[in-house]
């Protein structure tokens, strides 16, 4: 069989609407001689009903796949009429507009669900008919009314075109008037849970409800009736639309009231899953399943009936699954944060009228912000904090949005203007929901990558391989040719950086001659070379950024006291005891006082209470005699070693030094102190240089 039954082409002809470009079709009206029986016929469909859709042609020949506008239309058998006469026919609406080009053909699809249905056609030799019924008078037939043709399936892959034929019917088109127009749109009632001591596993769709008591009395259900009998009960305090929880012998189902009668008697909107002649329900606060993520303890649930501060989700209370029989403990109720949303729908507009888009969302303290301006199918960036509060919360907030109170909400504005050239076309939104996919950074803050590791206060956890940063983007290694070494490191970043936000650059660098392997190194932090307090400003303006090794590793403390070198000797004289400060292994900078940049690194060999024995003698006059000593915090970095012509140099863990590289690796490690202003790489370029 075809998966359709007719195809009725027919031109949308400028001069009929004004000389309109476009006009939208709002439904068509079809005239049936004859149905099938509802129970008996040949389909086996119980009361089968009708489809109908506009389809492209092509070429002069229909399209039937192509739907335009993506909308079809199904008529339930009842509501078909049919006409001996063909004056009275059946309306067939699509569930929006359906919006037609002018100057074009478009092909009207008409599907059966029974081959019982017969429709009137117009066609040669066939008497007419009038309101009295069949008259003498022949038809003429298809007389290119509507310039289109008649098409009828002959198998699965072909249709026949009839020249002496077409249907009987009507197309209704909109016609518009100026008027001025806003509607709100908001939020689905989420809920937002951190759960705790799980057992199973929830799932998707499935409905999740939290203890509660039992309604007074005992009912009397039957899983083959949809009538439930109370005893006892007060059926009355609940409306239609309610859900309610029969649980028996670790059987749980949800259930919907379709109407209360009275305290005793209600009518359920389906069978109860099983029978009982005595027993409780509850009526508690329900949702459904919308995601869960175990390792982060969270569950996410959609259409929530929270309704007010005694109805709700609450924490320190567990929730049920109907099929999965999964439990949790409600930890807390949360809140959703927005960093970014993209509104999925569009909206068509004429040049003579206009439409405004804003939104509004929670902010931090649960208040509906003012609105802003958005646009459609493009990345929005919220400006503040914002959330999307749990339904448990919303119906407790005073300042959310409406008496439903909502936090967030758009707000689309039309003003419709029309004459007599434009009276078919009006602003119009385009989609089967307003859907808005809602996007949250995950950016650092950098105090949260900190920690005391190895007894040092705010280790830099970047600098390891397990490093607690969760925005970062570790780079490809690079090898230099054999016997290319390179002397130091440029690193060369197109970016946006606005202010509150930070981007830093970790370089991994290997000499070959080490026999520690490559992965076992650390991660130096670059040091930003120009542009340091140079920002982005809020139209995305890219900035260059020169990144390179710093001239010394980061010190940890400014050892106490003075400190003496001697020329050609290694050992620094202390006055305070320097022992419990630096062991062998450690790194420390010595440095002139008077001129800081004057400096030299080196490994500690050992201390005491009155000197630092370095890794060897001293032969930098600039850092003879009274000096500095710090204490470096991070063993394993990378520095332009200034004694050496700002080569590069790194010590291993077996205390040993190396200068240059042949092998590196690149990190991107992305901070911010709010997550709705993220910085943003755009280009990236590292150089292994001659120092």
């Amino acid at each position: 069989m075809s998966f359709f039954d007719y195809i009725q082409t027919f031109y949308v002809n400028p001069d009929a609407v004004n000389g309109a470009l476009e006009i939208n079709l709002s439904s068509i009206e079809l005239y049936f001689k004859a149905k099938p029986t509802p129970l008996s016929n040949v389909s086996g469909i119980r009361n089968p009903g009708i489809s109908a859709w506009i389809c492209e042609v092509s070429n002069n020949q229909p399209e039937p796949t192509k739907i335009v506008g993506k909308k079809l239309s199904y008529v339930e058998y009842d509501s078909i009429n049919t006409s001996g006469n063909a004056l009275s026919g059946t309306v067939v609406s699509f569930p929006d507009t359906v919006p037609l080009k002018a100057g074009k053909f478009y092909g009207m699809v008409v599907k059966f669900d029974d081959p019982g249905y017969t429709i009137w056609l117009n066609k040669q030799g066939d008497r007419l008919v009038n309101q009295a019924g069949p008259t003498n008078n022949p038809s003429s037939g298809s007389q290119n009314r509507f310039d289109g043709t008649l098409y009828k399936a002959s198998n699965s892959n072909a249709y026949l075109a009839f020249s002496d034929r077409d249907l009987k019917f009507k197309v209704n088109i909109a016609q518009y008037i100026s008027t001025s127009a806003s509607f709100n749109v908001s939020n689905k009632s989420y809920e937002f849970f951190t759960i705790g001591s799980p057992t199973g596993s929830f799932r998707g769709g499935e409905y999740v409800w939290q203890s509660s008591s039992n309604e007074p009395g005992t009912i009397a259900i039957s899983s083959s009736s949809a009538n439930v009998i109370g005893v006892g009960t007060t059926f009355t305090t609940h409306i239609a639309g309610q859900y309610i929880v029969l649980s028996q012998n670790n059987v749980s189902d949800v259930v919907k009231i379709k109407n209360v009668a009275n305290a005793t008697f209600l009518e359920l909107d389906s069978f109860p899953a099983f029978s009982n002649t005595a027993t409780n329900y509850i009526a508690p606060p329900l949702a459904k399943v919308y995601y869960t993520d175990y390792t982060a303890n969270q569950l996410f649930l959609v259409d929530s009936n929270a309704a007010n501060a005694t109805f709700k989700f609450t924490a320190n209370n567990r929730v049920y699954g109907e099929i999965s029989k999964a439990t949790a403990n409600v930890v807390s109720i949360d809140r959703y944060k927005i960093d970014t949303f993209v509104p999925k729908f569009t909206v068509s507009n004429p040049s003579s009228s206009q439409y405004t888009l804003q939104y509004a969302l929670a902010n931090s303290t649960n208040s509906i912000s003012a609105f802003d301006n958005l646009e459609t199918l493009k990345e929005n960036k919220t400006k503040t904090e914002s959330y999307i509060l749990s339904r448990s919360q919303e119906v407790v907030e005073a300042g959310l949005y409406g008496t439903a109170k909502k936090s967030a909400v758009i707000n689309i504005a039309f003003n419709v203007i029309v004459s007599n050239t434009n009276l078919f076309t009006a602003p119009k939104i385009d989609s089967g929901e307003l859907d808005i996919y809602i996007y949250q950074n995950d950016i650092n803050d950098y105090a949260s990558t900190l920690e005391t590791r190895y007894g040092i206060l705010n280790f830099d956890t970047e600098i390891e391989k397990n490093g607690l940063a969760r925005s970062k983007a570790p780079l490809k290694k690079v090898e230099f040719a054999q016997d290319r070494p390179a002397e130091d490191l440029r690193v060369y970043l197109s970016a946006y950086k606005p202010a509150g936000t930070d981007i830093k650059i970790y370089a991994k660098i290997h000499n070959s001659a080490d026999k520690e392997t490559f992965d076992d190194k650390q991660w130096t932090p670059l040091e930003l070379k120009d542009n340091i307090d140079r920002f982005s400003n809020e139209n995305a303006d890219i900035i260059e950024y020169t990144y390179g090794l710093p001239q010394y590793p980061e010190t940890y403390e400014n050892l106490t006291g003075e400190f003496t070198t001697i020329s050609g000797n290694n050992v620094v004289q202390a006055v305070v005891d320097p022992s419990a400060s630096v062991i062998a292994g450690d790194l420390v900078k010595i440095y002139n006082p008077l001129l800081p940049d004057n400096h030299e690194v080196f490994v500690v060999a050992s201390s005491n209470s009155t000197s630092i024995s370095v890794n060897k003698d001293i032969s930098n006059l600039n850092i003879v005699g009274s000096v500095y000593v710090d204490r470096i915090k991070y063993k394993g970095t990378a520095w332009n070693n200034i004694a050496n012509d700002d080569i590069s140099r790194y010590v291993n863990s077996a205390s040993a030094e190396f200068d240059t590289f042949n092998t590196m690796q690149l990190k991107i490690v992305f901070y911010s102190d709010n997550s709705y202003s993220v910085p943003k790489v755009e280009q990236i370029q590292a150089i292994g240089v001659s120092a």
